[in-house]
This record gives C-alpha cells, sequence and structure tokens, in this order.
C-alpha cells in the first residue's frame, strides 16, 4: 500500500521539479540566443549602458565632494566677512547675499521721497516733527 504524502512535501517536489524545468529551459534558451548576432549587438549595447552609469555615479559622487567643499567655504567666507555668499547646491551658483529686506528699503526710500516732496516750510520742521510724533509712541 502507497503512502500518502503530506502538502508541505508535495510542494517541496513540486518546487524541486520547477526548478528543474525552468533551469533547463533557461540553458536552451541562453544557448539559442548566444549564437544569434542580435543578441550580442544587444549585449554589447546593455554593457556600454553599464558603464556609462558607472561613470554617470562616479561624476555624481565627484559632483557631490565639490558641492561640499563650495558649501564648507561659503560657510568659512560668510563667517570672516560683512558681505554674505549664497550656494544654490542644485543649480551650482554661487552669489552674493546683500542681506537687504527689499520691502523695508522700498518703504524707506519711500517715506524719504515723501519727506523731499514736502513743501520747504513743512522740511525745516521735519526733525521737530519727526521728535514730537516719536515722543508720542514711546
Amino acid at each position: 500500500m502507497a503512502t500518502q504524502i503530506r502538502k508541505f512535501e508535495q510542494d517541496a517536489i513540486v518546487e524541486s521539479i520547477f526548478d528543474k524545468v525552468t533551469k533547463d529551459k533557461t540553458t536552451r534558451a541562453f544557448d539559442a540566443v548566444k549564437k544569434c548576432k542580435e543578441y550580442r549587438d544587444l549585449l554589447s549595447t546593455a554593457n556600454e549602458v553599464k558603464s556609462f552609469d558607472k561613470q554617470i555615479e562616479i561624476l555624481r559622487e565627484q559632483r557631490d565632494e565639490l558641492s561640499k567643499k563650495v558649501s564648507r567655504g561659503v560657510e568659512l567666507y560668510n563667517y570672516a566677512n560683512d558681505h554674505q555668499l549664497k550656494y544654490d547646491r542644485w543649480k551650482a551658483v554661487l552669489s552674493t547675499q546683500t542681506g537687504i529686506n527689499e520691502w523695508k528699503l522700498k518703504e524707506k526710500i519711500a517715506n524719504r521721497l515723501a519727506i523731499s516732496l514736502l513743501p520747504k516750510d513743512a522740511i525745516q520742521n521735519i526733525d521737530a516733527i519727526i521728535k514730537k510724533i516719536a515722543k508720542e509712541f514711546k
């Protein structure tokens, strides 16, 4: 009388048969393909792509290293100098940073212009007027 096998044993046998069948089919397919000129041409091109990928990775590492060097240099420069530098890592652009708040500067210019355009008699008393108003807000 035959002994019944359990499900996990059957699965293991199926897996073994599957591995053998796929290995045999893969070997036969590869043996047939490697003789084909188109395959060799495509393999050569695929290897070129791999080579480019390696070169790109090397260049990316070099770029990152140089970018870090510039960033460190900008930090040291900004620490030691009054004028600030700014480095945009993604665009690789080094520029000066004025520290000017554009809105505040325009407001100051507009105020000075308004004072300059006052009638002459108002300009003579402007300092006294400014002091008086400033006292009110203390």
